[in-house]
């Protein structure tokens, strides 16, 4: 018995160590290493967790590497190939990979993780709210030591949401008061860095995330979201009532769509339906990873971004991405002096990534494998729903799925591994948990 709680003890102390490392490289300035080491943590993960290689995943790289195949004839542009599929097998990987046997039994692996991950954006935010007192006119002051390389605050926030989603949950299965107040410490951190397009889509899936078919569920979910919607409008209008009105016009401006002139996100996925569907073969599989709408179409093909790495970049420019996604974003559209800068005219996405690079094929397999991912996740639930460690561990689950697919929607998300790497380990610490106690009692 003594034997067992020190392997236990000691198995805690090394996760605890790993998810730290991991949790300080996707929360501070470090994570500019992820440029190079994104592949390599993915599999380091897959290995240190014991990950399966799924069916799921085998039919999905088997899609992205017929893709990629059938893109080489006539040209081969192989800068904006590579550097997508730097991106999406560790995606890939992650996301679709099954829990094997587990070696961790009896430790919430979840909890840990985001414990390492609170205490890392605990000493951020602190810092944040010191940037803050100093500069309370700036809308993008509150970075900590996060930096703002990269996605900058977007990033921040969302790390912050998904920790306030956590400890929220967290405090109301297990009813203790200091997980309440921790959840809404992250939540003020989150609205400081007042990332409107990110605060809607986790408002969403906060507000799905509780919803079942029932009409008691159904009321509880409504009226929860609508206090969400109303807590958060009130703290931007006291903290900072010009970043509110801003994203206000930007929704109203959204809903008003003028193919010619309109919001370059809305005429991002118009260019898509006028020009894919004319080609059969691009329609169906796809015109070849990094060539259309996806962060690697812009960091290799566009003159004035990434100019530091010049080793990766390419004079010649992929057909669709010359004239239907650069033409939305280049250096003559996006200059300060004409304000149009703001989440509505920027034309990113990694569902049109998908659609655009991968095919149609690839881009249907991945939405219904994803939601048979999470039916899976579900009935497992469904057998231990009295567990208040289950039930948060599956909840945040939810929210995450829920989460990823809007993230996807609104930016090219898959393309920046801070945020994929907090998303798919959140996911895959809770699906293991899940997993765990399957397995235990079965045993």
């Amino acid at each position: 018995m003594a034997n067992d709680i020190k392997i236990l003890k000691n198995q805690v102390n090394e996760l605890t160590v790993v998810f730290l490392l991991i949790a300080v490289i996707l929360g501070t300035l470090l994570r500019i290493s992820l440029i190079i080491i994104y592949p390599l943590i993915a599999i380091f993960v897959a290995a240190y967790f014991r990950l399966r290689v799924s069916h799921s995943l085998l039919m999905l790289l088997g899609l992205a590497g017929t893709s990629t195949f059938l893109s080489f004839f006539p040209h081969l542009f192989w800068r904006y190939k590579a550097f997508s599929l730097f991106y999406m097998l560790p995606f890939l990987l992650l996301l679709f990979a099954d829990p094997g046997k587990e070696r961790f039994k009896n430790i919430n692996l979840l909890d840990i993780f985001m414990k390492c991950l609170a205490f890392v954006a605990l000493i951020n935010d602190l810092v944040g709210f010191m940037q803050v007192i100093r500069h309370p006119g700036s809308d993008d002051s509150f970075t900590g030591i996060y930096s703002q390389f990269s996605i900058s605050l977007n990033g921040l926030m969302l790390l912050n949401a998904v920790i306030f989603f956590y400890y929220f949950v967290k405090y109301i299965y297990l009813k203790h008061t200091a997980n309440l107040f921790i959840s809404l410490f992250f939540l003020l951190s989150a609205v400081l860095c007042f990332y409107g397009a990110g605060l809607a889509v986790c408002i969403v899936a906060f507000i799905m995330s509780f919803f079942s078919i029932n009409v008691k569920s159904f009321f509880k979910t409504f009226f929860g979201g609508i206090l969400s919607i109303i807590l958060i409008y009130f703290l931007m209008m006291m903290i900072k009532p010009d970043t509110l009105n801003y994203n206000i016009t930007n929704i109203k401006k959204l809903s008003s769509f003028n193919g010619s002139n309109g919001a370059r996100k809305l005429t991002s996925f118009y260019n898509y339906f006028i020009s894919y569907p004319l080609n059969a073969k691009d329609f169906l599989f796809g015109s070849g990873p990094g060539t259309y709408n996806s962060r690697s179409a812009f960091m290799v093909g566009s003159p004035s971004y990434f100019r530091e790495v010049s080793f990766i970049k390419d004079t010649e420019q992929p057909y669709y991405f010359k004239h239907y996604a650069y033409s939305l974003w280049n250096e003559k559209n996006t200059i300060q002096s004409l304000y149009l800068d703001g989440f509505r005219n920027q034309p990113f996405s990694s569902i049109l990534a998908f659609l655009g690079e991968y095919g149609i094929l690839f881009t249907a397999a991945f939405v219904f494998l994803y939601f048979m991912h999470y039916r899976r996740m579900a009935k497992l639930y469904s057998l231990y729903k009295n567990d208040p460690q289950i039930s948060t561990s599956f909840r945040l689950l939810k929210f995450l799925i829920l989460l990823l697919p809007l993230l996807l929607l609104i930016d090219n998300y898959f393309e920046y591994p801070e945020i994929m790497l907090l998303i798919l380990l959140g996911l895959k610490t809770a699906e293991i948990n899940l997993f765990t106690k399957m397995q235990a009692n079965a045993a």
